[in-house]
């Protein structure tokens, strides 16, 4: 999500000359940094709700510890990409949204 967001930096329609558009990329930045934050504590709820079976299927042997990961792992992948999408198209049109450009 962070490696996408940085895409922010690549529009070139918006100024860059002053500190206050500096401001405004610096603000950009710290606010997908929290984003990115707090996504993750959702995670992590859940993940401790789970131990417990995971720990069990573990010592009984079940499954490998990466059979266990891997599932998660592979479907959190779209979610991700959907986040990414809807984070870009929100950032790109608020902060370098420009009803002068192209008059």
């Amino acid at each position: 999500m962070a490696l996408i967001s940085m895409t922010l930096f690549f529009r070139t329609e918006m100024h860059r000359d002053t500190v206050t558009d500096g401001g405004i990329y610096t603000g950009a930045l710290f606010f997908t940094a929290i984003m990115i934050m707090f996504n993750g504590m959702s995670e992590l709820s859940m993940t401790i709700a789970k131990l417990p079976v995971f720990y069990k299927q573990r010592d009984l042997r079940f499954f490998p510890s990466w059979a266990y990961a891997f599932p998660q792992w592979i479907l959190k992948i779209p979610v991700a990409f959907v986040e990414v999408g809807a984070w870009v198209f929100l950032t790109y049109y608020v902060i370098g949204f420009d009803p002068n450009v192209g008059r």
